[in-house]
């Protein structure tokens, strides 16, 4: 895939995901998501009633093919075990097509109802998601690549050692096994959103995404600049980062009927395509998180005459090339050398 093809991921509005309905509006977007050849969906966890995160992507699991399923959920008031194994089993229901948006902040309602670990105090969260995730990464490698060897014969046969971890840290301590064998992209994609320049170090020492902010193209740049010396000093390649920048739109036959001020890029198909383009190849950020705002228009309408133009101009696939999500976001998967070779 070429450097300068446009990476597009969606995150739901909220309005598309209210109380029972929800299931059926989030499936109508990840159909149409994938049908336009997006990398990802972005699900958070949020306030208003609607199923529970992993359990929905779960369901997305069954109806879509390629489309990358990610779940936004914050470490605060959970153990590392239970979330890792679920992501785990995420990744291999779908095929290798999981991801976790890692968000440090303040606890959902449902987490702060359902509470089960300490909370750390506001200064200390982005350590404790930092320590989290490494536990995680712990946990998901205490599988090797060649852990349940084919047989011949059609049975089942586990290395023995396999599973087994041990973590110490600040905020954790873990012994035992891993009960979920190796997922099928080694870890599922890990994406982290910027909110602030703060959150500029953690992302570069441990995201495989980074979500900013949607600028103009100078500080656009500059960000890259920025994360590159950053994935440098962590000892990482800027070719395993993508930077995807959240933008809402809105669609017009004309430039004045597209006007929302709600909207970052306005304008007619051709006006929004061109925008983008420009960014991804102006150096900027590698693709969008787009948000449909009300007045836009729904996810259909830049599937159906947005993504053709950038399609059309070499810019976003037609075709998936692979079935992981990391192959979406040309990223090599997360690899631990088999139990021979490891120290």
């Amino acid at each position: 895939m070429s450097a300068q093809q446009i990476h597009l991921a969606v995150l739901p509005p909220v309005a598309d995901d209210p109380g029972p309905d929800g299931l059926a509006g989030l499936t109508r977007l990840a159909r149409t998501a994938e049908r336009g050849g997006f990398d990802f969906l972005l699900l958070p966890e949020s306030a208003p009633p609607g199923p529970e995160v992993l359990t929905a992507l779960g369901a997305l699991a069954a109806t879509t093919t390629r489309l990358g399923l990610a779940a936004g959920l914050g470490p605060v008031g959970r153990q590392p075990y239970e979330l890792a194994r679920r992501l785990a089993s995420l990744d291999h229901l779908s095929g290798g097509r999981a991801a976790w948006s890692v968000t440090p902040g303040p606890e959902g309602p449902a987490v702060g109802a359902l509470r089960h670990a300490a909370s750390p105090p506001d200064a200390d969260r982005p350590a404790h998601a930092a320590e989290f995730l490494r536990a995680a990464r712990t946990l998901w490698d205490s599988w090797a690549e060649d852990d349940v060897p084919a047989d011949p014969d059609g049975g089942v046969f586990v290395r023995p050692g396999a599973g087994a971890f041990t973590h110490r840290g600040e905020h954790f301590a873990l012994d035992g096994r891993f009960t979920t064998p190796r997922a099928p992209q080694g870890h599922p994609v890990v994406v982290r959103t910027v909110a602030s320049a703060r959150d500029l170090d953690p992302a570069a020492a441990d995201a495989d995404v980074v979500i900013v902010p949607f600028t103009g193209l100078e500080e656009a740049r500059r960000i890259r600049q920025d994360l590159a010396g950053r994935l440098a000093a962590h000892g990482r390649s800027p070719d395993g980062l993508r930077i995807l920048s959240a933008v809402g739109y809105a669609l017009g036959e004309t430039p004045s009927a597209a006007r929302d001020g709600a909207a970052d890029v306005t304008g007619t198909p051709r006006q929004v395509a061109d925008a983008l383009t420009a960014q991804v190849r102006g150096g900027g950020p590698d693709g969008f998180l787009l948000t449909p705002h009300p007045a836009s228009g729904p996810l259909e309408d830049f599937v159906d005459l947005v993504v053709p133009l950038l399609q059309a101009d070499g810019a976003h696939r037609t075709l998936y090339a692979g079935t992981t999500l990391r192959d979406h976001l040309g990223l090599a998967q997360a690899r631990r050398p088999s139990r021979e070779n490891a120290v």
